[in-house]
């Protein structure tokens, strides 16, 4: 690739097989899946008797509050980031949306929710985390992949 530009072939394989951000997305997509289908298990989700819709005291892997709300939010992400993969820029406008929806997400349980009387996210502190790091993950290896997209392909 010579002066930014990226000869033909190489923007056919980035679009049919997926470049960088495509990959990003549909990995990111079914860790999303795959946290929400976890979240329902029982066994895997302690306390399983006592998940509830919105708090709960059932636990992922006994250290992460988890409800059937936030369950059915990270199937909800990560079927709408898979959905968006086709596209480099649409794999990469999802994702960092996602992303920040959760940076939120992990900033309302960490205060407002918590000391909320009816709080909609479980809102213990390692569940308050865990969105807050998924999300700046999720943003910061959206980005790089953006960057290895325009890098290696030239296209985005």
């Amino acid at each position: 690739m010579m002066g930014g530009m990226s000869s033909p072939a190489a923007i056919e394989a980035a679009t049919t097989r997926g470049g960088p951000v495509r990959q990003n997305a549909r990995i990111t997509g079914g860790v999303m899946l795959l946290l929400g289908v976890l979240g329902l298990i029982p066994g895997i989700t302690t306390n399983y008797d006592e998940l509830g819709i919105y708090r709960s005291g059932a636990q992922l892997f006994g250290v992460f509050q988890v409800s059937v709300l936030s369950s059915t939010l990270f199937l909800l992400y990560g079927v709408t980031i898979l959905a968006f993969a086709g596209s480099v820029r649409q794999a990469h406008k999802s994702s960092v949306l996602h992303a920040l929806l959760l940076i939120g997400m992990g900033v309302a349980a960490w205060g407002i929710v918590q000391n909320s009387p009816a709080p909609l996210l479980p809102a213990d502190g390692a569940s308050s985390l865990l969105y807050l790091l998924l999300g700046i993950v999720f943003l910061v290896t959206s980005n790089r992949a953006r960057a290895r997209e325009v890098e290696q392909n030239g296209i985005f």
